[in-house]
Formats: C-alpha cells, structure tokens, sequence
C-alpha cells in the first residue's frame, strides 16, 4: 500500500494512508522508514485504533485480531473521513482497500466514495477466489474432498495444487470470512488494481475478460 502511495503521489494527487496504531508503532521504532508524527515520504498518514493495544501479540491469536479490526475500524475510518471533510479539506475521491478488510468498502458506499481493490496476489488467484466465493465453479466438499478443480484460464487443479483456503476443513477461520465477505460484495468496488501483466497470466487474465471480472486500465 505504500508503494502504491508513493507511486500515486509521483502523478500530483494528494494521498492519505490509513493504517492501525500498531503499524504506525512498527514504522517508528524502524530505523529504515523516514516518518514523522504525520506523514511518510510525503504521505499524510492517519491512524486506526484496532481496540488492542500496541504490544498485544497479533500472531498468537490472529483470528481474534481480525475479528477485533472488522469490529472497530469501520466506525474509525468513518470519523476520519467527516473529519477530513469538517476541517476543509478536498473530499476523498477514492478509497484505496485490499484483501484483509473488505468492510472498507462498505464505508466507502456510505460516504459516497468510489472504492478500488488493490490485489496482492496473482490475477490466478483472484479468479480461483473469485469463482470459489460465488460459486462458480464446482470446488472440494465434505462430501466430495477429492475433486480436480476446472476453472477457466487455468490447468485441472488437484487437491495439492489448491490453497488451503478453499479446503472444507480450513485451519484459518479469519480470512475465509475476509474473503467470503471481499467476493460477496464486489459491486461495491469499481476497479481491481492488479500488480501483473497480460503476458505473465495471459490465459488467466482472458478468461477474467471473458467474464467481465476485470477491465484494463493500462499497461
């Protein structure tokens, strides 16, 4: 995300990150990043309570920590938009989210916001996802866990070439949730910003063509 913001700074356009607390405490205690109390590089910075505190271990219960962001950030990113707009700034033009919190998309639409995705993974696995959470295509089951997978663009997947994410019995009970959630609501985001290229996936990225999951914005 901060790539992206610096690359959209380098175009004229006024960018603000959105990050939690403990981010921000990471950010500070690293000698690498050049960040004063508001801004990195540049980019003004803003920042989201997650309703934990900054030492609170995230890795041992990841699920709890998900679950405490979906509950506290919306009404959080909500006050720092009135409050953007209250004290005379330009109005947000977009709202820039990814895959760890689809509820971003929701506040967007509630403010009249267009909002975008930035994909961080292959445009490959945003159409397994894609296909998965809508059910697209026929998947592994309970009652049928050892299927080849046919999704189109790609070669007959096997059990071992799927991730785990799509598995009946997935060992992460956060993010099917985030993604469920993400896939559901797609009509509320208009672009999904990719970070590939058509030559690298070319027939994954036709067959997204194909099915209008994606538009080209250049190259």
């Amino acid at each position: 995300m901060l790539r992206l913001a610096k690359r959209l700074l380098s175009k004229g356009l006024h960018v603000t990150l959105a990050t939690t607390k403990i981010a921000r405490h990471r950010m500070l205690t690293s000698s690498s990043a050049a960040i004063t109390a508001n801004s990195i590089d540049g980019i003004s910075l803003t920042f989201l309570s997650d309703g934990l505190s900054v030492d609170h271990d995230c890795k041992t219960n990841l699920d709890h920590y998900m679950d405490s962001l979906g509950r506290a950030d919306p009404a959080n990113l909500s006050s720092i938009i009135l409050h953007h707009h209250s004290h005379g700034f330009q109005k947000f033009s977009c709202i820039i989210t990814n895959l760890f919190i689809p509820w971003a998309s929701d506040v967007a639409v509630e403010h009249g916001i267009t909002c975008a995705l930035l994909w961080l993974q292959p445009c490959s696995l945003y159409s397994i996802y894609y296909r998965f959470y809508n059910h697209l295509n026929q998947f592994l089951s309970s009652t049928n866990p050892n299927i080849s997978v046919e999704s189109q663009g790609l070669p007959l997947l096997n059990t071992e070439d799927l991730l785990s994410f799509v598995f009946p019995a997935n060992p992460f009970g956060s993010f099917p949730k985030l993604f469920c959630g993400l896939f559901q609501n797609m009509k509320k985001i208009k672009w999904v910003l990719a970070n590939s290229f058509h030559e690298l996936e070319i027939q994954t990225i036709d067959s997204m063509f194909d099915i209008h999951l994606i538009r080209p914005i250049g190259r």
